[in-house]
């Protein structure tokens, strides 16, 4: 990353955790604030991309580069680094407050929480044309949503995840990303919605949790829009052109040359794509010609070394399935034996009973209410992010569901009985079993 570290000044480290490194930076040559972001795409101990990898993802950043949309944090560069194939992405810096403490405190209001949606799938479905497959390609967990501030002109913006198309990663790429987000930001979790929730937001996703499967972007845009009453949303030429406009408005010279670049950086967007995400699977499409094309241009072939590694990667995800499955079948008959209750170890099991009256049993070792909106009841003195936690929501608790009332149970085997919801951050699936009263918390030792 020299040449990285010659442009942008490193000012801060803002998180990392086991997907990367993310730091606050200056770009000396526009003197703006950036994002600087290094991943593991394979894991901390996977190692970095290979020489044909880092040749495809080094395309595929340079036509993400071309993108522009208020949603999005625009992407400036990126590369991998000489010594160990490492990727990084600098994007812009938005000023803002992160989604997750506002939400904590209170759901979003239905005109936000919408706008919202519709603008995280405009991106996906503009991104889905760059990377050649149809997919939820930003984060979605609400700590790396930004609100920006009135200065930024900016209101929600979201990070590309090229973790998500970097083929290392178990963050999902489907719709069910976006049913949990709309989900969170409305305090929806575990509910059955009318028609009328949401003024039409429940409308819409209760029909997208039935079809998240096979639904696409279009469709889903679609329906959210008719949903809400609202006019119909623009289709993918005209996303496209919205989005590659600051770089035709210095050829354009009249209607028809503009048009024309339009359909060439269409064109160039999607060869970019196919030749960027290779490694995610073999490609038996239409649009098998123009990878030949890119990478004639490029000098290199990379399909028998990114076919090997799809292949791997296909064979390795088998085989978690297998095992996840059958982790899943001993805690499902653990939890007949003992008449329902579940330890609160079973974290396959919760997350597959998502929604559902649950009875989880465990000792209670600590309280944590890092936002004193949120109380966590904690069954872990060191829990990880994917732990089961007991949830009670401050503001509509009763008295003797607060942290000083509850003191007493510190120590003691208990059993929570509520639903479970599975709260998305990170990439980690979190089992919360949500307590609404003192009842919901029995006493076993």
């Amino acid at each position: 990353m020299a040449s990285v570290s010659q442009r942008f000044h490193i000012e801060d480290l803002i998180v990392q955790d086991a997907s990367g490194v993310v730091f606050r930076a200056v770009d000396t040559e526009s003197s703006s604030p950036v994002a600087v972001r290094r991943f593991f795409p394979f894991g901390p101990e996977g190692g970095g991309l290979h020489e044909e990898e880092q040749a495809a993802y080094g395309i595929a950043i340079k036509r993400l580069a071309g993108l522009s949309h208020p949603a999005l944090r625009s992407v400036i560069c990126g590369g991998c680094d000489p010594v160990d194939g490492m990727p990084f992405i600098v994007t812009e810096w938005v000023d803002g407050e992160s989604l997750r403490p506002l939400v904590d405190e209170a759901p979003l209001s239905i005109e936000s929480a919408t706008e919202l949606i519709t603008q995280a799938l405009e991106v996906c479905e503009l991104l889905s044309l760059v990377l050649a497959e149809e997919a939820v390609w930003v984060q979605t967990d609400l700590q790396s949503i930004v609100l920006g501030k009135d200065q930024s002109r900016r209101r929600f913006t979201f990070w590309i995840s090229p973790l998500k198309w970097l083929g290392g990663s178990t963050e999902s790429r489907k719709l069910d990303a976006i049913v949990s987000l709309t989900e969170e930001i409305m305090g929806w979790e575990g509910q059955i919605l009318n028609d009328q929730a949401g003024r039409g937001l429940g409308s819409w996703l209760k029909w997208l949790r039935g079809v998240v499967d096979t639904a696409s972007l279009t469709e889903v845009r679609e329906m959210l829009a008719a949903s809400i009453g609202v006019d119909p949303p623009d289709r993918a030429g005209e996303l496209v052109a919205k989005a590659t406009q600051p770089m035709v408005r210095s050829k354009a010279k009249a209607p028809s040359t503009a048009k024309a670049c339009v359909l060439i950086a269409l064109g160039l967007l999607i060869a970019a794509g196919i030749a960027g995400g290779l490694w995610l699977s073999v490609r038996k499409s239409a649009a098998a010609p123009a990878l030949a094309d890119v990478s004639v241009k490029q000098k290199y072939d990379p399909n028998a070394e990114l076919n090997r590694r799809a292949a791997e990667l296909s064979a390795e995800a088998a085989g978690n399935d297998r095992e996840s499955a059958a982790i899943l079948s001993d805690q499902q008959a653990q939890a007949e034996q003992n008449g329902g209750v579940i330890p609160w170890q079973s974290h396959e099991w919760l997350v597959e009973n998502h929604g559902k009256k649950i009875v989880v049993e465990g000792t209670l070792e600590s309280f944590r209410s890092p936002s004193k909106v949120t109380l966590y009841l904690q069954f872990s003195k060191t829990p990880d992010r994917n732990d089961a936690l007991g949830v009670i929501k401050m503001k509509t608790a009763p008295p003797d569901l607060s942290e000083e009332a509850l003191a007493p149970l510190r120590g003691k085997k208990v059993r929570l009985h509520g639903k479970v919801s599975v709260r998305r951050s990170a990439g980690l699936l979190r089992p919360e079993i949500r307590i609404i009263n003192r009842a919901s918390i029995e006493i076993v030792e």
